[in-house]
């Protein structure tokens, strides 16, 4: 064993590889990596719903602003927010489709066998009978209408739901395969036909799994959810649960790990639970400062790296002509950052495994995490009810993300300027350190030349 002491990069990428370790193996879990996956494939619905939100709310009164910004769409604004409630009202169809799907490539079958069985079994475990919908007159009163079913928990609150569907469905497939409890075509039968055919014994025994959770049994999963399992995860939501993730995000990225991918293997569960409530709410007429969750999926990026790569995009211009390799480097990272996508700097400055970042950079991220959130829950910044694209620019994000929100708009450069404050020392300590390689090599070139 080596007698060498130990640096503290050293010892620091030590601490993280231990934290690292265990939440990669996390993420690396199949069926996590299915729900992962699945949540990303059903992005594409979440975002076109959102635009159309965003439509709905820059043409209605009351949207964004008191008067409509764009008053020709005022006619149509409630057809408009129709598609929202196609999508993100009943977005655990779309995330049970798409987790089903993934989890069955995991695991070595038919994609369509896995999505259908997953919403096969979603429906069975929200379900023990087909009833009247209740109907609202206009004078107020209820009455039973048409037979049919409710799409209380197609939304958020199903979310869970659609994660255990799809674990008892995909699990009950593969085992039946392995098993080779199955009905076995001709290898002449078109596979499409041979696979669903090869289907139904399994989707049977899912059919009485989930049939005697819920109609023999009883156990009305989507409402336990709800009113129990729901509440306590809200307890996450907290300025000391969200600072820590950020901490240990920051410090992963400190090492070239990806922090958020590998800390959101963690949080995307129910991050993407709470974006999707508090967009529902908006959208029924919730007051932002009533909206039930402060930490939604964007919170982030209205604190946490415009208050490090925005510095550092800053100091790289300012101190171009002293070291002129910023200058193209700074070009590059200017369109990404804007949107921020921040690798061009992580990489290319770097930040990454530079001991004279290290400090700044943890410390911006965690006490741009404490502010953001002390902001947000005060009600300075909105609650994020519009679920925008991950790279929407941060002062938009803060302002339309929040349904308007002036605060929020004008919060990311507030970050920035104390990202500016934070990183400076640290930025000046870093361009001396780099003058003086520059004029080390002009020495030694030069005496070589000499002794030439």
């Amino acid at each position: 064993m080596s007698n060498e002491k130990q640096s503290f990069m050293d010892k620091m990428t030590g601490f993280v590889d231990k934290l690292a370790g265990p939440m990669t193996k996390f993420g690396n879990i199949p069926f996590i990596r299915a729900i992962t996956n699945g949540m990303i494939g059903s992005l594409p619905v979440t975002m076109v719903g959102s635009i159309f939100l965003v439509i709905y709310l820059l043409g209605s009164d009351g949207g964004l602003t008191t008067k409509a910004l764009l008053p020709f769409l005022t006619p149509i604004a409630g057809k408009l927010v129709l598609v929202n409630s196609l999508s993100m009202g009943i977005m655990a169809i779309y995330i049970t489709v798409a987790m089903g799907s993934e989890y069955a490539e995991i695991k070595g079958f038919s994609r369509t066998t896995g999505a259908v069985g997953s919403l096969f079994a979603f429906m069975l475990l929200n379900y023990d009978s087909i009833g009247n919908l209740v109907v609202k007159a206009a004078d107020g009163t209820l009455s039973a209408g048409a037979a049919g079913i409710s799409t209380a928990y197609w939304g958020s609150a199903g979310v869970i739901t659609a994660m255990v569907a799809c674990a008892i469905a995909i699990n009950i497939i593969d085992i039946c395969y392995r098993k080779n409890i199955k009905i076995t075509l001709p290898d002449s039968v078109p596979p499409a036909i041979g696979d669903s055919f090869s289907a139904i014994i399994p989707y049977f025994f899912l059919a009485l799994v989930c049939w005697a959770i819920r109609t023999l049994i009883g156990f009305n999963l989507p409402e336990w959810v709800g009113t129990i399992l729901m509440p306590i995860l809200g307890k996450a939501d907290n300025i000391w649960v969200y600072t820590a993730q950020q901490f240990l995000s920051s410090l992963l990225w400190c090492v070239g790990l990806h922090g958020d991918n590998i800390t959101g293997a963690v949080t995307a569960t129910f991050l993407n639970a709470w974006t999707i409530e508090n967009q529902e709410q908006f959208a029924a007429g919730v007051a932002v400062a009533d909206l039930p969750y402060v930490w939604t999926s964007n919170l982030c990026r209205l604190g946490q790296w415009v208050s490090s790569c925005w510095p550092l995009l800053i100091f790289m211009y300012k101190d171009s002509k002293k070291l002129p390799q910023l200058k193209p480097l700074a070009i590059v990272s200017t369109p990404p950052a804007i949107f921020c996508i921040i690798e061009p700097i992580m990489f290319g400055l770097p930040v990454i495994m530079n001991p004279f970042f290290i400090i700044p950079f943890l410390l911006s991220h965690t006490l741009a995490a404490i502010f953001t959130y002390a902001a947000t829950a005060a009600g300075f910044v909105g609650k994020l009810c519009v679920n925008l694209p991950w790279a929407t620019p941060s002062p938009l994000l803060g302002f339309i993300g929040g349904g308007g929100s002036i605060g929020g708009l004008v919060w990311p450069f507030i970050m920035c300027a104390m990202g500016c404050v934070i990183f400076y020392p640290f930025w000046r300590a870093w361009v001396k350190s780099e003058l003086k390689k520059i004029a080390d090599n002009e020495a030694v070139n030069a005496e070589t030349a000499n002794n030439a």
